[in-house]
Order: C-alpha cells, then sequence, then structure tokens
C-alpha cells in the first residue's frame, strides 16, 4: 500500500471537504460568538435596568418617607413609563394610588390600583392592588364593580380580607345583616394573632354582632 498516495488523499479530500463547507463553518463560529456575546451584552443590560429602577424605588420611598410627594410622583411616573416590565413598577403605581387617596383623588387612585393589578408579577403584589381597588369601589359607590371583583376573588390567604370586603359592601349598601354575616365569616378565617382582628372585631360589633367568634 502506498501510504503516501493515501496522505495525498486525505489532503486532498480534506481540502475538497473545506472549500464546500469552509465558509458554513467560519459562519456558525461567528454566529456562535455573536450569539455569546449578544447574551453577555444583554443580561449586562438587565442587570444595569435592575439597578437603576431599584435607585428609583428606594428614592420613592425616601421622598414618601418625607412627604415629598412630588418627589414621590415624580420617580413612580419614572418606574411604571421606562421599568413597566420591572417588578418595581407595579410597586410605584401601589404608592401613587395610595396618594391619591390621600388627596382625596379616587378616580385616579383606581386607575392607578388597576394597572397595578394587571402587571403585578407576585401574588402579594397582586392581591394587594385587588383588594385595594375594591375599596376604592366602595367608596365611590361602585358598588357593582365592587361586586364583581369580590365574586372573582381567589381563594387562599386573603380569603378573610375579602370575606371583610364583602361586609364593608353590604354595609355600605344598607344590608347590615349581610354584613354581619360577613364580618362573622371574616373572623373566623382569619389567622390567630392578625393585627387588623380588633378592628374587624368592633365592625363585627357595630353591626350587631354578638360574642366574638
Amino acid at each position: 500500500m502506498d501510504v503516501h498516495a493515501s496522505e495525498k488523499e486525505q489532503v486532498e479530500a480534506l481540502r475538497k471537504w473545506w472549500k464546500d463547507n469552509g465558509s458554513s463553518v467560519v459562519t456558525g463560529v461567528l454566529l456562535g460568538v455573536s450569539i455569546l456575546l449578544g447574551g453577555k451584552a444583554w443580561f449586562s443590560y438587565q442587570h444595569n435596568e435592575a439597578l437603576s429602577a431599584s435607585n428609583i424605588y428606594a428614592q420613592m420611598m425616601g421622598a414618601a418617607r418625607a412627604d415629598d410627594i412630588e418627589k414621590v410622583k415624580a420617580a413612580a411616573n419614572e418606574l411604571i413609563s421606562n421599568y413597566s416590565r420591572l417588578s418595581y413598577a407595579p410597586l410605584a403605581a401601589l404608592e401613587l394610588a395610595k396618594q391619591a387617596v390621600a388627596g382625596g383623588e379616587l378616580a385616579a387612585a383606581e386607575a392607578q390600583l388597576r394597572w397595578a393589578l394587571e402587571h403585578a408579577d407576585s401574588d402579594g403584589v397582586r392581591e394587594t392592588a385587588r383588594t385595594r381597588l375594591i375599596r376604592v369601589l366602595i367608596d365611590q359607590q361602585k358598588y357593582a364593580d365592587a361586586d364583581k371583583m369580590l365574586a372573582a376573588a381567589p381563594a387562599g390567604a386573603y380569603t378573610y380580607v375579602y370575606s371583610e370586603l364583602k361586609g364593608d359592601l353590604a354595609l355600605a349598601q344598607g344590608q347590615q345583616a349581610q354584613a354581619m354575616a360577613a364580618y362573622k365569616q371574616a373572623l373566623e378565617e382569619m389567622p390567630a394573632g392578625t393585627p387588623s382582628k380588633p378592628l374587624l372585631t368592633a365592625k363585627y360589633e357595630n353591626v350587631g354582632g354578638g360574642e366574638t367568634p
């Protein structure tokens, strides 16, 4: 067997393969490198974006503690406008709603709470937005809307809160017996040691409830 001839054939075969496939190999390598670099750039962008949003949120909360309403609004609106896909944005909407309620602007509070409910990415924020929205609807005498939201409310850790809100809705409509029944149910569902129990107990007793469940 001619070893040199065999090697020559292998070299020629390799040259032919490279001629036919070399450009694809180079393209694949370049594509892989670009994906790798692009992925690193994307993760870096996400990290910087989250850090920026975190700083703005911290500024918002600091302004809230200092009762600097204008700075609160500016920071919150920036989070909602520029970081809407991050978890800080729904929290900003909750803060704007809180400020709106304090200022008697219930329609504005409703709009912010609906936005927070739609964009919330955790059960805690979602249910906080929902319960506050129901209270705002009751305060605006939008009883049908409040009742609809209560009917669709999920069961779980917030069940007793929704029962209490059913009582608030009934009481707002002059339905004292229904309010008493709802408050009683809320007291029975409420976990032991819940800080708001004295207030709920007072509501129950004020509508004619007897011994606290």
